[in-house]
């Protein structure tokens, strides 16, 4: 005799059963992220697939692969605004009457619209217009690479602002140079490796639209709330490196003195906008201090003009005052076959990227040489030289120069206003070498040490990292010269 199912198993206990089921297959669709996702391209499907996604009883994995799966319809809805708001401009109705005024173009008409429909400034409205008609028609490759996700609109803003201006046969080849490297990179280093791209394939233009550049150099001071206000510079990258290095010194310096005198402790950013301050105040007592002063009379053979002349060299005398408990150095990588002149090959200001070869033998002419031996193949730094103007710790200068920037993915702040890591703890039995040594940041230093991150230095000198998730990012080492 053969039981029917539906003979035995009691109504009202099936019922639960298929509710408990039906409870059981929703969450894992709501809290669990499928792993195929990555594969689809940006669209609907996917869109519809983030829009399931209950963030609240998932494991910290999948909410890693949701934030990359917005960052991918993002990118692509970014494209498609690009593309819409190009062919607004380009409709007959946003075009005006020739009036004579480059202010009545498509762009600024369709940005009144686009503003008042979006509730946007009329300048946001056509920095969108404006990139947007950029993209479409300049750059099509790098609007196709946003529009699939592959880059956000930060890395494609990197390729237009760098690229935009150049001429038409120089921007195709560097466009498709960086676009197969785009999807990997940081906004930083897409910059950085366009730059270095521009400066060899096309050094002199390179250098002269550097040299028109500075002449659009310019301070300004625009009001902000609370009594307080902006100050904004554009400047030659080599000064503004001086500056930024002088600030952090004198910050630096600040923290100790606060320390010693018992003084309330100030951030980082507070010193530093204090150093700048001061700046400004001691250059105005000196220069008070100067128009106190009587003019000294010409020396024989020298003109009036140039006896009154030295108010300049006074005011800056005044600005570096004071005693140092280290120098202030501004760090320039060149290839000797650039010093030399042979080539024109660009330099590397430390903390900026390329600079023009005529600018880094000016700053090599002045300053104290230090010679690194690198792989030629590779650029990692081999050894690093000790003629220096003052003895430093070997192995510090070494990892310092070696790393070049903290090693942690994504972060950029110089090697030397970092911290020096054992990567295997030396209470573990990590040596302090340079192989178990590198370069982090203050707060990269302390998440991996609290934060359950995890970092091995390999062979080659990639820096191989595994995150809280389980996920692992490779950093590659930086080449030297």
């Amino acid at each position: 005799m053969v039981l029917d199912p539906c003979d035995v198993i009691d109504p009202d206990l099936d019922a639960q059963l298929d509710l408990l089921a039906a409870g059981y297959a929703a969450v894992p669709a709501a809290a669990v992220f499928p792993p195929d996702a990555d594969e689809l391209p940006p669209g609907p499907e996917l869109a519809a697939m983030v829009a399931r996604f209950d963030p609240a009883h998932a494991e910290a994995g999948d909410l890693l692969e949701v934030a990359a799966a917005l960052g991918r319809l993002e990118a692509w809805t970014e494209g498609l605004q690009a593309a819409v708001s190009a062919a607004l401009a380009s409709r007959a109705e946003m075009r005006p009457d020739q009036t004579g005024y480059r202010s009545a173009n498509p762009v600024t008409n369709t940005a009144v619209a686009v503003a008042g429909r979006c509730h946007l400034t009329a300048r946001q409205a056509e920095n969108l217009v404006g990139h947007s008609l950029q993209l479409v028609e300049d750059f099509p490759d790098t609007h196709a690479c946003l529009s699939a996700g592959l880059i956000d609109l930060r890395r494609a803003r990197v390729i237009t602002d760098e690229l935009g201006g150049q001429d038409p046969a120089v921007r195709e080849r560097v466009e498709a140079a960086v676009l197969p490297k785009a999807p990997h990179l940081d906004s930083v280093a897409l910059r950085a490796l366009i730059k270095r791209l521009l400066h060899e394939l096309a050094p002199v233009e390179t250098a002269e639209r550097h040299r028109r550049a500075r002449d659009r150099r310019y301070v300004a001071v625009t009001p902000a709330s609370d009594g307080m206000s902006f100050v904004e510079a554009l400047m030659p990258a080599e000064d503004a490196t001086a500056i930024d290095t002088a600030l952090n010194v004198a910050a630096a310096d600040a923290k100790r003195a606060d320390a010693a005198a018992g003084r309330p402790a100030r951030t980082r950013d507070q010193r530093r906008a204090d150093a700048l301050a001061d700046l400004g105040w001691e250059a105005l007592t000196a220069c008070a201090d100067a128009a106190t002063r009587p003019t000294p009379d010409p020396t024989p053979g020298q003109t009036a003009a140039a006896a009154t002349s030295s108010g300049p060299p006074e005011r800056a005398t005044a600005v570096t005052t004071g005693p140092r408990r280290r120098p202030i150095s501004v760090h320039v990588t060149i290839p000797f076959t650039a010093l030399c002149g042979l080539t024109d090959e660009p330099g590397e200001l430390d903390g900026y990227g390329p600079i023009p070869a005529h600018v880094a033998r000016a700053l090599a002419a002045e300053g104290v040489w230090t010679w690194l031996s690198t792989d030629p193949g590779t650029g990692q730094l081999l050894d690093l030289g000790r003629r220096k103007y003052r003895p430093t710790k070997a192995l510090a200068d070494f990892i310092t120069a070696r790393d070049r920037t903290c090693r942690a993915p994504g972060c950029h702040r110089a090697a030397r206003s970092c911290d020096l890591d054992h990567i295997v703890p030396f209470a573990a039995g990590g040596a302090t070498s340079a192989a178990n040594c590198h370069a982090l940041c203050e707060t990269h230093h302390l998440l991996k040490h609290h934060a359950n991150w995890t970092v091995e230095r390999q062979p080659d000198g990639t820096t191989r990292w595994r995150s809280p998730t389980g996920h692992h990012f490779l950093k590659p080492p930086p080449r030297a010269g």
